[in-house]
């Protein structure tokens, strides 16, 4: 346990890094869970149950909606907990509503039987999640000091791979309402534990960001929300993740699309589809948590950090190139496989380098969630995009092809960035 001083000189024991990592870290799975479960399996599922003639345009308009609301909400849930003064602290309390939220959605969305209910709860769900991820990120440059933001980088990087690796198990095994049950429980159960066992010091007394009497909704009053755009770091790291994000997200979202149709359903062991894309997920995740321990570490030792970005997206570049050579399950599962791997490269570095390109200290909050926007914008327009590029090519190839491109476009814009090695 640490201690801190608050502004009275009341001396408040507080949680170590190493708790605070520990309790982060399912924390990230738990919300992972919930956005990889959904994607990958409950959603494609519920939809081809639905809709199976439109399953990819109603895939995709779920994914617009969910994207959409989570692009908005993000910087201005983060932006709301940086004002937040409360006993509790000033993240606690949004964590607790949004996971809560997040969990009731989730139910709902596994009783509704219609299109248009269950893009909108996905709405829904995906407005709790975002304003949770916004708030739980805000937590690293909070609470844990530069010289440990490469561990915690790796330490919340691993919360995608295990996200999947658990949930999108479970959701692929169970029935379609006990999936969104199971992810809605398990993200409020964990955040009350993170709360309880690594509890923030009060915010009652800290200094409250300058803002007018009335809220400013003219274009200064935009321009300074988003005035960190202003710093060449901050817009290339943006820059960089965004096209990261726009080569993950042009394929995760169609997994379940591109078994049943570009390798095709009779060349999927046993048929199964939804098994098909937790064996997938799987391998992804068992080489995605290698590569972000390794790399992690790597990244800290040699302090070149734009080296490792760059090697994430070569790596990126050569798996999306796999599928195109042999559309068959082997080659599906190998570029599982070296895919998984590469995105964990980028994973190990992804948060660290986030926290040190951050231009105000009292937004922080705000800044990472604005940040945040550079996977939700993808999340939203990758998706439509590559069901363009599918209908107008009438092959899933078109989408591998898109991977290449804009993986290569993320290494070069994280080289532009001047700060970080």
């Amino acid at each position: 346990m640490t201690e801190t001083t608050s502004a009275k000189g009341v001396n408040q024991r507080q949680p170590s890094v190493i708790r605070i990592l520990t309790l982060l870290l399912p924390s990230i799975i738990a919300l992972y869970g919930v956005y990889q479960a959904i994607n990958q399996v409950l959603l494609p599922a519920q939809i081809t149950a639905i809709d199976p003639t439109n399953k990819v345009h109603d895939t995709a308009m779920a994914s617009l909606v969910e994207s959409v609301i989570g692009t908005i909400i993000l910087p201005i849930g983060a932006a709301i907990s940086d004002r937040t003064r409360t006993r509790i602290g000033r993240r606690a309390p949004w964590l607790l509503f949004s996971a809560i939220g997040t969990a009731i959605a989730c139910v709902v969305m596994g009783l509704v039987n219609t299109i248009p209910l269950v893009i909108l709860m996905a709405g829904v769900v995906w407005f709790f999640a975002n304003w949770y991820q916004g708030v739980i990120y805000a937590v690293i440059p909070d609470r844990i000091p530069e010289e440990h933001r490469g561990v915690a980088s790796s330490v919340t990087g691993l919360g995608l791979p295990f996200g999947i690796l658990i949930f999108v198990n479970i959701a692929s095994r169970t029935s379609q309402l006990g999936g969104y049950a199971i992810i809605g429980a398990f993200i409020v159960i964990i955040t009350l534990l993170f709360c309880i066992l690594a509890p923030d010091a009060p915010s009652l007394d800290m200094p409250r960001p300058q803002t007018s009497k009335r809220r400013d909704l003219s274009i200064d009053g935009i321009g300074r929300f988003f005035s960190a755009f202003l710093h060449h770091d901050f817009t290339m790291a943006f820059l960089s993740r965004f096209s990261f994000f726009f080569a993950f997200f042009g394929i995760s979202n169609f997994t379940y699309f591109i078994l049943s149709d570009f390798v095709g359903t009779q060349n999927v062991p046993g048929g199964n589809v939804a098994a098909g894309v937790a064996t997938m997920s799987t391998i992804s995740t068992v080489s995605q948590i290698a590569a972000i321990i390794i790399f992690g570490k790597v990244a800290d030792m040699l302090n070149r950090r734009k080296l490792v970005v760059a090697l994430s997206s070569i790596v990126y570049m050569i798996a999306f190139i796999i599928p195109l050579v042999s559309p068959s399950w082997p080659a599906i599962l190998v570029f599982a496989g070296v895919s998984g791997a590469a995105s964990g490269v980028y994973f190990a570095v992804d948060i660290a380098v986030m926290s040190l390109v951050l231009p105000s200290k009292q937004d922080e909050g705000r800044d990472l969630g604005i940040l945040a926007i550079a996977t939700s914008v993808p999340a939203a327009v990758a998706p439509l995009f590559a069901s363009t590029l599918i209908n107008a090519t009438g092959t899933y190839a078109s989408v591998f092809i898109f991977g290449i491109v804009t993986a290569l476009l993320g290494g070069v814009f994280a080289f532009l960035i001047k700060a970080i090695k």
